[in-house]
C-alpha cells in the first residue's frame, strides 16, 4: 500500500495532544482525512513514559466527555482526590505538623490521575478505529508553510525512505520539537525559569503511613486512605515535590525548583535528587532510599516554561499542547490547555470544510488562548520564593483554588467554550477575573517580602472558605445561558471582594495601614503606597470597604494563615 501524498489535516506528533485531536476531529467530522506523523514505533510503555499525569476539571472533562474516554478512565486509571498542599514545618520530619490544604472527600466533579502510556495506547486504538492514518517511525525533516489557500507540505523519513505529505491544515502537536515555532520564529521566552527532575516508583507510596499514629490527623479526612489519591504537593522555599499515583501501581515523584534557591545541579541526576530530598523532604527521602530497586525511570528538564506569539493562524496552521506554550505543572494546567487548543482547532477545521468564514472567530480564540496562558503563568511566575511561607501561601492557595474552578474552566466544563456568541457575551467578565488576579498575584509577591512565617507546627485543621466550596460546586450544576452568564458575573463580584480582603490582610506589614472603612478599588490594589493615588486605589467604578467585601464573599475564613498556625514565629 502506498501512503497518500495529500490529506485534509496532518498532525505532527502522536502523543497526548495529537491523538486526542485526531479522535476529536474524526468524531466531529468523520469524513475528514487525518494523518498523524509520529516518531514513536509500537505501543508506549506503561508508567515509565511521560509526565502530565494529573488532570483538573477542564482537562478531565475534555478527556472523559469530549474525547469520550470516560469508561476507560474509570476502569484503568485512578479517580483523583483534588490537589493537596503541605507547607513546611520543623524540618519536614513529620507530615502531621505541616499545614495541609486539600479536600476531605473526593470532589463532586471527577478528575483523574492518568498513566500516560496506558492512556495513549488506548487513544491510539481509538484513532485507528476511527480511520486515522497513523504513520509511526516518522521523523520530520522540514515543514513548508504556505499562505493563502495553498496546502502546507511536510517532509519526513520513514523506514529510511524520504517522503512528503501535503495538507490543507497542519497542526503541530509534537511538543518541544517546536517545528512550526522554529520555522516561523514564534518562540517567546518567559521569565519563569524553573527546573524539574522526576521518576516513577513501582509499588506506590501512601503518605498516610507517615501519620497513621496520629488519630487527630487521620480523622481530618472523611475516610482513611484517600490522601494518596490527591496530587500531593510537598512545598518549601523555592520548590515543590509532586506525588501522583498511577493506575499501573506506580507513583510519579517530581521535584520542581527555582534555581535562585536550589541550583539545577542539585537535582540534575537521580543521586543528586536523593541527596536533595534528604535535606529538604526527609520523610520522602527515607522511602525512596529504601526502594531504589523499584525506580522505573529518571528524567530531568531545565528551564521548562516557554510561550509563543501565536497559536492559531489564518493560514491554517495550529499549535496545540507543548508545541505552543507551557507554564508549570504546579496546578496541573497542561491538559486544560490541550482541551482548549484541540477544541478550537476542531471547530475551525470543521467550519472551514463547511465553507464558513472563520477569520474573526480564529482571531478571537487566538487572543483569548494567549491571554489565558498569561493568566495561568501569573499564578506561578516569581512565586516559588514564597512556597515555604504559609503567611502568604495559605491565602494564595485558597485564592488560586477559587480561580481554578471559575471563569474559562466553568465555561469549558459547561460546554459553552465553542459558543462564539456566548464567549463574546461573557468575555468582559472573564477579562475582569484575569485583571483582578493580576493585581492579587503581585500583592502575594510583595507580601512575601514583608511578612515571613516559619513554623514547627502542629497545624490546625484547614477550613475552606465558602467561596472555594461554591466554586467547586458550580461545576456540576446545569445552567441556561442566562444562568451561566449570571454565575460568571457573580464569581467576578466574589473575586473582587476577596481581592479587597487579601489587600487589607497583606497590608498589615506596611508602615501605612489602609483604613478598612475607606472603599478600595480591587483593580488597583498593591502593597506600594507610592502608587496608590496614581493607580486609583480609592477611585473607580468598583469600590468596596472591608466590611462590604466580607459580606459579598460571606466571610474570608480559610484565606489567611493566622488561625492555621500553632507555634508560628
Amino acid at each position: 500500500m502506498v501512503d497518500q501524498a495529500t490529506t485534509d489535516v496532518v498532525i505532527l506528533g502522536g502523543g497526548l495532544a495529537g491523538l486526542t485531536l485526531a479522535v476529536q476531529l474524526k468524531n466531529a467530522r468523520p469524513e475528514t482525512d487525518v494523518v498523524i506523523l509520529d516518531k514513536r514505533e509500537g505501543l508506549a510503555p506503561e508508567a515509565a513514559f511521560k509526565v502530565g499525569e494529573s488532570t483538573v476539571p477542564a482537562g478531565a472533562h475534555y478527556f472523559a466527555e469530549i474525547v469520550a474516554m470516560k469508561e476507560h478512565l474509570e476502569k484503568f486509571h485512578l479517580k483523583k482526590n483534588g490537589l493537596r498542599f503541605f507547607q513546611p514545618a520543623g524540618g519536614n520530619h513529620d507530615l502531621t505538623k505541616r499545614i495541609e490544604l486539600g479536600p476531605r472527600e473526593f470532589p463532586a466533579h471527577n478528575n483523574y490521575q492518568i498513566d500516560r502510556g496506558r492512556f495513549e495506547n488506548e487513544l491510539t486504538r481509538m484513532a485507528l478505529d476511527a480511520g486515522v492514518d497513523l504513520r509511526q517511525g516518522a521523523s520530520i525533516t522540514d515543514v513548508e508553510l504556505r499562505e493563502g489557500d495553498a496546502d502546507h507540505t511536510v517532509s519526513y523519513t520513514q523506514g529510511g525512505e524520504p517522503r512528503t505529505i501535503s495538507a490543507r491544515w497542519l497542526v503541530d502537536a509534537a511538543g518541544r520539537a517546536h517545528f512550526v515555532k522554529r520555522k516561523l520564529g514564534l518562540s517567546r521566552e518567559v521569565s519563569h525559569t524553573i527546573n524539574a527532575s522526576w521518576f516513577r516508583l513501582a509499588g506506590g507510596i501512601d503518605l498516610e503511613e507517615w501519620g497513621k499514629d496520629d488519630p487527630r490527623w487521620m480523622e481530618r479526612m472523611n475516610r482513611a486512605g484517600i490522601r494518596k489519591f490527591s496530587t500531593n504537593h510537598l512545598m518549601g522555599e523555592g520548590y515543590w515535590v509532586w506525588l501522583i499515583p498511577l493506575g499501573s501501581d506506580h507513583i510519579s515523584v517530581g521535584v520542581c525548583a527555582d534555581p535562585r534557591i536550589h541550583p539545577y545541579d542539585e537535582i540534575r541526576t537521580f543521586e543528586k535528587v536523593q541527596e536533595w530530598l534528604r535535606a529538604n523532604e526527609p520523610q520522602l527521602a527515607e522511602v525512596v532510599d529504601g526502594r531504589t530497586g523499584d525506580i522505573a525511570d529518571f528524567i530531568t528538564l531545565e528551564d521548562f516554561a516557554f510561550s509563543t506569539d501565536r497559536v492559531y493562524s489564518p493560514d491554517r496552521w495550529m499549535l496545540v499542547g507543548e508545541a505552543g506554550a507551557f507554564v508549570d505543572a504546579f496546578y496541573s494546567p497542561g491538559s486544560d490547555m490541550i482541551g482548549y487548543g484541540n477544541s478550537v482547532t476542531t471547530d475551525l477545521v470543521v467550519r472551514d470544510f463547511a465553507g464558513e468564514e472563520i477569520a474573526e472567530r480564529l482571531e478571537f480564540y487566538n487572543d483569548f488562548h494567549l491571554r489565558t496562558f498569561r493568566f495561568v503563568l501569573s499564578k506561578v511566575e516569581d512565586h516559588y520564593p514564597a512556597f515555604g511561607n504559609p503567611a502568604v501561601m495559605v491565602p494564595k492557595l485558597c485564592w488560586d483554588a477559587m480561580l481554578n474552578h471559575v471563569g474559562v474552566v466553568l465555561v469549558f466544563v459547561k460546554n459553552r467554550f465553542l459558543d462564539y456568541d456566548f464567549m463574546r457575551r461573557v468575555r468582559g467578565d472573564l477579562e475582569k477575573l484575569y485583571a483582578v488576579n493580576d493585581r492579587v498575584q503581585q500583592v502575594f509577591r510583595d507580601w512575601n517580602e514583608l511578612e515571613k512565617v516559619v513554623t514547627d507546627g502542629p497545624a490546625n485543621a484547614y477550613v475552606p472558605a465558602k467561596a472555594i466550596k461554591d466554586s467547586h460546586a458550580t461545576l456540576v450544576v446545569d445552567y441556561t445561558d442566562d444562568e451561566l452568564a449570571a454565575e460568571i458575573s457573580r464569581d467576578v463580584r466574589v473575586a473582587e471582594a476577596l481581592a479587597v480582603a487579601v489587600f487589607h490582610r497583606a497590608a498589615r506589614g506596611l508602615g501605612v495601614t489602609p483604613d478598612p472603612e475607606v472603599p478600595v478599588n480591587p483593580y488597583a490594589i498593591s502593597l506600594r503606597p507610592d502608587d496608590w493615588q496614581r493607580d486609583g486605589l480609592h477611585t473607580g467604578p468598583v469600590l468596596l470597604t472591608l466590611a462590604q467585601a466580607e459580606e459579598i464573599s460571606e466571610g474570608s475564613q480559610g484565606l489567611f494563615a493566622d488561625p492555621l498556625l500553632d507555634g508560628a514565629a
